[in-house]
């Protein structure tokens, strides 16, 4: 019994090893595995997307109508979307200058952007919105046709003005167009806006 004894461990150490060798195993093949999502992460059909993130800056952008026309602000300088409200017309004003409302007593100029752009007023329906702009200190309303969404941009997604070729507006107004449906959207500067 003693001499089976002694014959019995020689097998459990060589079951040991062989255990030992089948756990390397797994454990190479998880680096692979690994190795396999890296090299999927860096494949180039997203890596591309990884580069555009890394190179180029994305902002967000207020989508908004005046009339038919789509128009865009940068989200930072909106304060933010509130309903009409009755205004206190102001004399010897511009004709877009629709007024001053009190937004929880701040008084805060409103003008109808349609007109300010040369187009026609922002029609008063359940659509009409007066988007709040705000910088260092400066408030200003904007009546709008309609407030639909916020859009992402990429710098490679926004044509600057000076290849867009659609002066109808002032340039200093007019930051470049977008086009992420088939509606181009032009692309305004709330800091000439609020000057």
């Amino acid at each position: 019994p003693t001499p089976a004894a002694r014959a019995m461990p020689p097998p459990m150490p060589m079951s040991a090893p062989s255990a030992r060798s089948a756990a390397p195993a797994p454990a190479h093949t998880r680096p692979g595995s690994w190795q396999e999502l890296q090299a999927q992460a860096r494949n180039p059909a997203s890596s591309p997307r990884e580069n555009r993130r890394a190179s180029e800056r994305t902002s967000r952008w207020l989508r908004l109508r005046c009339g038919a026309q789509a128009y865009a602000l940068e989200l930072l300088k909106v304060q933010e979307v509130v309903l009409p409200v009755p205004l206190l017309p102001l004399r010897g004003t511009a004709d877009a200058m629709l007024g001053i409302m009190n937004l929880r007593g701040q008084v805060v100029p409103v003008m109808d952007l349609g007109i300010h752009l040369g187009a026609g007023p922002a029609q008063e329906d359940a659509n009409t919105r007066i988007v709040v702009l705000e910088e260092d200190g400066e408030t200003m309303g904007l009546r709008v046709s309609a407030v639909e969404d916020v859009a992402n941009l990429t710098d490679s997604q926004i044509e600057p003005p000076d290849t867009a070729r659609i002066c109808q507006i002032s340039n200093d107004l007019f930051r470049g167009v977008a086009r992420i449906s088939a509606q181009p959207m032009i692309l305004l500067d709330a800091t000439q806006l609020l000057n």
